[in-house]
């Protein structure tokens, strides 16, 4: 047993402890600490991240640390970084329980990171409960009414869908004997195509489709999306997102890549369905959040083309657009934070003038919208492009012209957003102040939608040696 493996995730974890302990002794004056407190914490987490061997946890594959896993974990930690900053100013007026605000959110990184090297069921399960139940509660930590409605109906659905994930998933032990992914793909591959092992890859992707956001397992993501502090929207529509993908690619690849046949028509008809669902839905939206929610389900419908194709390009390139796509969805929650923090509204046309009031929130908007939009040079547009050539290579045409049509149609409803920005009048002329720390964020997050569209190669490379698990 090589337990050393394990430090990135206690460091996580033990920093949320600590956020506790700390939080009994100090006056309310100087609390904001906590929050760089967190900020520590998974920056230790990633130089701890950076300083482990590839291995196996317990001598087995429950627990694997690989390329793959660290290609994730890095995006966590990072996705994770970025929210705090966010939940800086988000809560300062909000909430004085902001030591439990951090210790759950650690606690929720902690289970995206565990997600990540799970190479057995029990491990995967117990991994995305952690995940699951930290995700109810911060959606519902102000308290607000529109937070607790989100959190009812996120927590119904999710027991549901998560009773049927785990039933799925009996079955399949019960069919192979196994728990272990890699046992389970050689079991599968020997044995007949028995109607109860249909009825459990069915039950274990309507499972995964309720995490990921897929259609028709969406029906939750706009009220929890609507309701839940800014920061917290923006991980459920980028690290959860990113962590059940990550599952999901390793037991379908893992497990269930010797009956692929099987499982792909069903994955091309819930593609498709994302895809016109969740673009269709963002238009007539006049709420922000609830714009970006539905624009979120429609990301899943694109990234599900990479899970289709399901060869080692196929899914760097969902790695790859799952990192850009993360950073952008920040940056764009990072400004809606701020514009709910200081102008105290949620409406599209709240936003109006904002480019007089606050350039640098408006610019951030402006560049994060374009590349989840897809637009050239930046890094959205890569991701879309190197998805969609994939699909092409192995003769999915239709699902690139659909993700390009798709793509065309999210330009209108993101411009609705930039029109009120630049072309509508403000009813206030008052500037719109940016903490320091925020102003680095969006910067940092420019700066890298930019440089990840002129020189991909970098991160293009990565995610193609981290999908080497097929």
């Amino acid at each position: 047993m090589n337990y050393t493996l394990l430090i990135p995730e206690i460091v996580v974890f033990c920093t949320g402890v600590l956020c506790l302990i700390i939080d009994l002794f100090l006056s309310e004056r100087i609390k904001k600490i906590l929050s760089w407190i967190a900020i520590i914490g998974l920056v230790a987490g990633m130089f701890a991240l950076h300083n482990i061997s590839e291995g196996l946890a317990f001598g087995n594959r429950t627990f694997i640390v690989d390329s793959f896993s660290i290609y994730f974990k890095y995006l966590f930690l990072g996705i994770g970084i970025l929210v705090i900053f966010s939940s800086k100013d988000y809560l300062s007026n909000r909430t004085t329980h902001q030591a439990e605000y951090y210790f759950i959110l650690l606690s929720v990184v902690t289970g995206t990171m565990f997600m990540a090297s799970a190479g057995d069921l029990i491990a995967l399960y117990v991994a995305l409960e952690l995940l699951s139940i930290g995700s109810y509660v911060l959606v519902a930590y102000l308290r607000t009414r529109e937070g607790i409605e989100g959190a009812i109906k996120y927590l119904l659905f999710g027991a549901v869908c998560s009773a049927v994930l785990v039933y799925g998933l009996s079955i399949i032990y019960g069919m192979t004997g196994s728990t272990e992914l890699r046992e389970i793909g050689y079991c599968l591959s020997q044995q007949d195509k028995q109607g109860a092992l249909l009825l459990g890859l069915f039950f274990t992707l309507v499972g995964f489709g309720f995490k990921i956001a897929c259609v028709p397992f969406h029906f939750w993501v706009p009220e929890a999306y609507q309701g839940a502090p800014t920061p917290i929207t923006a991980f459920l529509a980028s690290g959860s997102k990113a962590a059940s993908l990550a599952v999901f690619i390793r037991v379908f690849i893992e497990a269930f890549g010797g009956i692929k046949t099987e499982w792909t028509m069903i994955l091309i008809v819930i593609c498709i369905l994302t895809m016109t669902i969740g673009n269709l839905s963002a238009i007539p939206q006049t709420n922000i959040k609830r714009l970006l929610a539905y624009s979120s389900v429609s990301h899943a419908g694109y990234l599900l083309i990479g899970l289709i194709v399901g060869t080692n390009q196929g899914i760097s390139s969902v790695m790859f657009y799952l990192a850009v796509y993360a950073l952008a969805t920040l940056g764009v929650f990072t400004v809606v934070a701020v514009v709910a923090n200081k102008i105290g509204t949620d409406e599209i046309e709240g936003y109006a003038g904002l480019h007089k009031r606050a350039p640098l929130l408006s610019l951030s908007m402006l560049i994060c919208l374009a590349s989840l939009a897809g637009l050239p040079p930046l890094a959205g547009f890569i991701g879309k492009f190197y998805l969609f050539a994939c699909a092409v290579g192995t003769g999915y045409i239709y699902l690139a012209i659909l993700g390009f049509l798709f793509s065309t149609v999210s330009v209108y409803y993101y411009f609705r957003i930039l029109k009120s920005i630049y072309l509508g009048e403000a009813s206030d002329s008052s500037k719109v102040p940016t903490p320091f720390f925020l102003k680095a964020v969006l910067i940092f997050v420019m700066i890298g939608l930019f440089f990840m569209g002129i020189l991909p190669q970098s991160l293009l490379f990565s995610a193609l040696e981290a999908a080497k698990l097929t």
